[in-house]
């Protein structure tokens, strides 16, 4: 099989070659392997490509996938994006650089801008850095999973599952699906794998309690982070059902219910945080970290959502993603 990264490149050149603008920002990937074994790039590429060899039939769910590989990626602009694609037999998921920094500069900038909430509510024996690392981790491996999941839950075939009945719907359905699927592999990751010792130790806590409690909040501030980050600048006043992505503040909406299910029917958390008032502090707190220009649309869009002009598209989406998710429409549900 040919390595990685020859066929990362080769996949490359042949999309510059036919001018494809989904690619032409892309400009090469980063050598991490000739990094420093501890320099930032490296390590966090190689915990991703640790992770990515190591995935079993409970992560698919069955589905057969080629090997994966990560790529960390310059860009010709300040892109902050990932992508997924498979080629030469195997599957890819690339991250732009303006993005891995960005997640870094955002998990120091959120804890160094909370420290009372930091020190008495997430790690009280932890450093500013520990916690930002931890925080930065699951932004990366949320925005990771949700790349994976396109491939696990076949979104990228030719003919991706339900299709023809989803018609226009189809791209953020599975937008959502993929956030709901990644969602519920990180989870899985930071209370019951290899993550939870990674918090324990970063947050250097004892108490399998107070480490819950502490993963949690981590998790919901890093999902709130790196969606406001997404929205920052996207002055986009209404949905339209024929867009690529749903609008940020649904798939926030969407994230909470995801990380609420998981909470009850997997994890067995009490899921009080989604009416204490706990959500409204961590999002004002995420958003806090932009300033008010990249937010001028933020409150109209909402207002939008909020608003009967918004029920058929609503709808709409949840019985898409209630298709995908279940492969029923709503009216056959028993």
């Amino acid at each position: 099989m040919v390595p990685p990264d020859v066929a990362f490149e080769r996949f490359l050149r042949e999309k510059h070659a036919r001018g494809e603008k989904d690619y032409r920002h892309i400009s090469g990937r980063i050598a991490v392997e000739d990094l420093p074994t501890k320099h930032f790039y490296r390590s966090i590429a190689d915990w991703a490509n640790h992770q990515l060899s190591d995935i079993g039939v409970n992560s698919t769910g069955g589905v057969v996938l080629p090997p994966l590989h990560f790529e960390l990626v310059e860009v010709n602009n300040h892109f902050a994006g990932a992508h997924t694609f498979e080629a030469d037999e195997r599957g890819f998921i690339v991250m732009t650089k303006p993005m891995l920094d960005e997640m870094l500069r955002l998990s120091r900038l959120l804890v160094d801008r909370n420290p009372v909430f930091m020190t008495q509510q997430i790690a009280p024996a932890a450093s500013a850095r520990e916690i930002s690392e931890l925080i930065l981790l699951m932004q990366f491996g949320f925005v990771m999973s949700h790349e994976y999941s396109h491939l696990v839950r076949q979104h990228l075939k030719d003919q991706p599952p339900h299709a023809e009945a989803l018609g226009e719907s189809l791209c953020q359905a599975q937008e959502l699906d993929a956030d709901g699927y990644g969602i519920y592999h990180n989870l899985a990751y930071f209370f019951e794998g290899g993550g939870r010792t990674l918090a324990s130790r970063w947050l250097k806590l004892s108490s399998a309690k107070a480490l819950e409690n502490s993963i949690l909040s981590c998790f919901l501030l890093a999902g709130m982070t790196q969606f406001c980050a997404r929205w920052a600048g996207n002055m986009r006043l209404d949905a339209d059902i024929r867009a690529e992505h749903p609008p940020h503040p649904l798939r926030i909406e969407y994230t909470l219910l995801f990380v609420e299910m998981w909470c009850r029917e997997v994890g067995s958390i009490s899921t009080t945080w989604m009416t204490d008032g706990t959500i409204k502090d961590y999002f004002n707190a995420a958003a806090r970290l932009f300033p008010s220009d990249l937010k001028a649309g933020w409150h109209q869009l909402v207002t939008w959502l909020k608003s009967p002009r918004s029920q058929q598209y609503l709808a709409e989406i949840r019985r898409s993603i209630h298709r995908l998710r279940t492969g029923e429409d709503e009216a056959t549900q028993l």
